[in-house]
């Protein structure tokens, strides 16, 4: 059987991170300090073998020992049944996506969803350049007339009548005010409404992952995106914060901004994803 830890315990499967840092080491360890949203499902309450860390509603990321049978046995009814249902009911969320650290994570998932039709993909990392983003940015064109850039603050989620920003933060953080606290974040406006962002995602000490988007197809290939993100980047490089990108690698226009943002590729993380 596969059980849920309590957000109070998910201390508990620290030790299961691999003494080497891994890539997604960060965003376990912000899970685990309660920082962002998430939940951890275990093979034993006390002492825990194995873990399923979902990211809510964005992937799962497995931890632990790959030939435990007693999280990869029930691993497959678990899946399409438990997990499916907290997907939807944490946050609408309809996919899976499994993030593989390596060949004996990716046979375990590969026979527990043999039955799904799922496809492949890879999570690709990039690591921030400053030297690079501070040549390029020069040349990035300025915001088009009526738009303005904003620091993302309390007031400005307030007058997101849309809730595009507010809905967004709510994926990754468990409420407005941690986010503002811990958190970073610049927007696009046109008027009072908010058409683009980036904001940290994912926080674990001095390093923040990026989510950024323009919420609406009319508003896209104008440089928002990137005018937000280059007052973002320039943030952390005043406050020492180290920017993280991660993006699949089908997903070319965000590879296309970050490279032009300065990221460079690192390495990738094969993923297998199918619809509940």
């Amino acid at each position: 059987m596969i059980f849920k830890l309590d957000r109070q315990d998910h201390r508990k499967v620290r030790s299961l991170l691999p003494a080497t840092e891994q890539i997604y080491n960060r965003t376990v360890h912000a899970i685990i300090d309660g920082v962002n949203r998430g939940t951890i499902y275990v093979d034993d309450l006390s002492q825990p073998k194995t873990a399923l860390v979902d990211v809510t509603g964005i992937s799962s990321l497995f931890i632990g020992d790959p030939h435990n049978q007693k999280f990869i046995a029930p691993l497959r009814e678990f899946i399409d049944t438990k997990l499916k249902i907290d997907t939807y009911e944490s946050c609408g969320g309809t996919y899976f996506i499994a993030v593989l650290s390596d060949e004996a994570w990716e046979k375990a998932i590969e026979e527990a969803i043999s039955h799904r039709d799922y496809e492949p993909d890879f999570e690709c990392y990039f690591t921030f350049h400053p030297d690079r983003f501070l040549v390029a940015k020069s040349s990035f064109k300025p915001l088009p007339s009526g738009y303005s850039a904003r620091k993302i603050d309390a007031a400005v989620i307030e007058r997101d009548r849309d809730e595009y920003l507010s809905n967004a933060i709510a994926e990754f953080w468990y409420s407005v005010d941690d986010f503002l606290k811990q958190g970073l974040g610049y927007c696009i406006m046109k008027g009072d409404e908010v058409v683009s962002a980036c904001f940290s995602c994912c926080v674990y000490g001095k390093h923040h992952e990026i989510n950024v988007e323009t919420y609406r197809e009319e508003e896209r290939s104008q440089g928002l995106a990137t005018a937000a993100c280059v007052l973002y980047l320039e943030h952390c490089l005043q406050f020492g914060l180290t920017p993280h990108w991660a993006t699949m690698e089908t997903n070319e226009a965000s590879i296309r901004l970050g490279e032009k943002l300065g990221f460079q590729y690192d390495s990738r993380l094969k993923t297998l994803e199918f619809e509940f």
